[in-house]
């Protein structure tokens, strides 16, 4: 029996009366193949694609004594969307008080976002980094738990200068999200103060006439530089930049060193037992050693924790008020790198540390050291208040 669904017996049949409940619902899409999803142009699975389920359900499980003690009852529910019907009518069914946790891909996302808003239902966008959703988009009961892309290349640009790598070439791929990257990437590295020497871009094709063009030590040389930073969002061509770039000079970007939430190497701040209590959660299911929240979990896992954590301090009526956690500034989450994440009220995205990692180290936890703010020094990352074209609150 998994120890999540031992947990829920616990709640539902030994716990005393609660007075208040509300539902964690996990939306997925019914047409999603994950199975398809994270695979490079050549077919090679290079990125896992798993459910949210077991890093909200572990969530739930860390945080069942905090619940308890709050008089607060909460469940995890699954709601999986077809789009071929009514959406809205589906949604109905989602219960309230509580929220939802949108684990779908961008456009179906959006599009949910959107009526989840308009319903006035609170909202977590656990897996897209894109900046317009933060920004263009900007939905009153929209939150993002996953790092933006400002975030993540923010991280990077601070290290490169930290390091004092500062002239940088960018090697781009062909497609429209390669080239939004590339732009948030070079607007991060620019905002430092690195130099960007230059920008090339690879072709994803098996054509003879472009095999040329895209090798490695043509597509890197003629110019100096001190690092190379890659966006390749298919993770196809980038992973053979390294040792192969005409001067020897490090890879960094979406291969090599690059940003991200969450990593299985990083040895501080409690993160060690994080990381084994995720892959102990399931009895029946264990998982290896070098196994880790993606991203996108952590990101599930953060927004369960927010609302558990924050409940006697940010709820203040007798009974539980989803939107007075959400909507107070002092509704704080303990992130397990080294400073507590809180919503930025001017855009409802978790500011947190981002941390630097090979494949198999935790190298800096950014923001990194003299990169000051006069506010919070995490907003050092991504767009701060000033910057932002969303003012929510």
């Amino acid at each position: 029996m998994c120890r999540c669904f031992v947990v829920m017996l616990m709640l539902f049949f030994t716990a005393p009366a609660l007075s208040d409940a509300f539902d964690i619902t996990i939306i997925s899409s019914s047409t999603e193949n994950r199975l398809k999803a994270g695979k490079s142009f050549a077919g090679i699975t290079v990125k896992p694609q798993r459910s949210v389920q077991r890093a909200v359900n572990l969530a739930l499980f860390e945080s069942s004594a905090l619940l308890e003690k709050a008089g607060v009852q909460a469940r995890v529910r699954q709601l999986e969307l077809d789009f071929t019907s009514d959406i809205a009518a589906q949604l109905n069914t989602v219960s309230l008080p509580g929220f939802v946790i949108l684990d779908l891909p961008l456009t179906d996302m959006e599009r949910v976002a959107k009526l989840t808003n308009e319903m006035s239902i609170a909202a977590f966008n656990v897996r897209h980094s894109e900046v317009y959703l933060r920004e263009s988009l900007c939905l009153q009961h929209l939150f993002h738990t996953i790092p933006s892309d400002r975030m993540y290349f923010d991280a990077l640009g601070q290290f490169l200068i930290h390091r004092g790598w500062r002239k940088v070439l960018v090697v781009q791929g062909p497609s429209q999200r390669d080239s939004e990257r590339a732009q948030a990437m070079i607007a991060s590295l620019k905002k430092f103060g690195a130099n960007i020497v230059d920008v090339r871009t690879f072709t994803l094709s098996h054509h003879p006439d472009d095999r040329d063009k895209n090798r490695p030590g043509f597509l890197t040389g003629g110019v100096s530089y001190d690092v190379v930073a890659v966006i390749d969002s298919q993770k196809d061509y980038g992973r053979y930049l390294q040792y192969s770039t005409r001067s020897a000079r490090p890879v960094v970007g979406d291969v090599g060193l690059t940003p991200a939430s969450w990593h299985f190497a990083l040895e501080r701040y409690g993160a060690p037992q994080l990381n084994e209590r995720y892959r102990s959660f399931k009895i029946d299911e264990p998982l290896g050693s070098q196994v880790a929240m993606t991203d996108a979990e952590f990101a599930a896992w953060s927004a369960v924790k927010l609302v558990s954590n924050s409940i006697n301090t940010s709820n203040e009526a007798a009974e539980f008020n989803l939107n007075a956690i959400l909507n107070n500034p002092a509704s704080q989450v303990d992130l397990y790198k080294g400073t507590r994440g809180s919503i930025r009220q001017w855009n409802n995205q978790l500011r947190q540390p981002i941390l630097m990692a090979t494949a198999d180290a935790v190298i800096a936890v950014a923001p990194m050291p003299k990169f000051l703010h006069p506010k919070h020094y995490v907003d050092t990352l991504g767009l701060d208040e000033p910057e932002s074209n969303c003012q929510l609150r």
